[in-house]
């Protein structure tokens, strides 16, 4: 893995487990605090209130987690199914048919190692094994990056919102 040379542990990627729940949450919300300093952060999101019932014990979910070694846990992603919510993409899909890929974050000294494209590959390969056809994001502008790493990652964007949070809509279809 040539994009990891600078690291001198690589990190494992895997499906969050029970005695990481707790670690996996703190890591999300920290690095959601520090990127989206303008949200509130004194409530969990839906998702993380109940974890297990989303990401656990569903077989239409996951939620992953980068360690490297004595740091702990580096990198985040999961995907929900997607609950047709947003306006701008609305009657794109299908009932069931997509994914949103949702907390994708990386640990802001371990970016630039292609740990946030490990994240990607790892999730790509779980949905295989579910029924999605297509997998859905949405990020901003104002985020360093952040469009250029999902196009590197073979999504297209298929709406953008002039709004204040400057979202950006994008899909690719599910590897099967």
């Amino acid at each position: 893995m040539e994009f990891l040379t600078q690291l001198q542990i690589i990190p494992t990627v895997a499906a969050v487990q029970e005695h990481q729940v707790h670690d996996a949450i703190d890591f999300a919300m920290r690095v959601r605090k520090e990127v989206f300093p303008m949200m509130d952060h004194t409530r969990l999101p839906a998702d993380f209130e109940q974890f297990r019932e989303h990401y656990l014990d569903s077989e239409c979910a996951i939620f992953l987690v980068a360690e490297m070694g004595d740091a702990g846990i580096v990198g985040s992603i999961g995907i929900l199914p997607y609950d047709g919510r947003i306006e701008a993409v609305e009657g794109r899909y299908e009932a069931q048919s997509a994914a949103e890929i949702v907390k994708c974050y990386v640990d802001p000294a371990y970016r630039r190692y292609g740990i946030g494209s490990m994240l990607v590959k790892e999730l790509e390969d779980a949905v295989k094994e579910m029924h999605y056809t297509t997998l859905y994001l949405h990020t901003h502008r104002f985020l360093p990056g952040a469009v250029d790493f999902w196009k590197r990652q073979g999504f297209t964007v298929i709406a953008e919102q002039d709004d204040d949070w400057q979202t950006v809509h994008m899909d690719k279809l599910a590897c099967r």
